[in-house]
């Protein structure tokens, strides 16, 4: 199997963001590198192997857990793409979850 072309959605872009604004006010640069590089440690298995992850047919998504508090959920689309849709702190009301 061939690498899987990996898009952001605006969402995952925010949600990605705001993950790193609240590690670095209330943690060290330490762990907002270390979320980074398991970031694109798990963009990286994704790429290569985008059924990995569980996946979800009630939400047509797939959910990695990146972290204990975060996971990443995506979609895998047509054309050799996969769509990354948001990151989620696990520790909030699943039943908030959207897509």
């Amino acid at each position: 199997m061939h690498r899987q072309i990996v898009i952001w959605s605006p969402v995952a872009e925010l949600t990605y963001y705001e993950i790193l604004e609240y590690l670095d006010e209330n943690w060290t640069i330490k762990e907002v590198i270390a979320f980074v590089k398991r970031t694109d440690e798990v963009v990286g298995h994704i790429s290569n192997n985008p059924l990995l992850y569980p996946y979800s047919k009630q939400s047509d998504t797939h959910k990695c857990v990146v972290v204990k508090q975060v996971s990443l959920f995506y979609r895998v689309k047509s054309n050799n793409i996969v769509e990354l849709l948001m990151f989620w702190d696990n520790r909030l009301d699943p039943d908030k979850l959207k897509f």
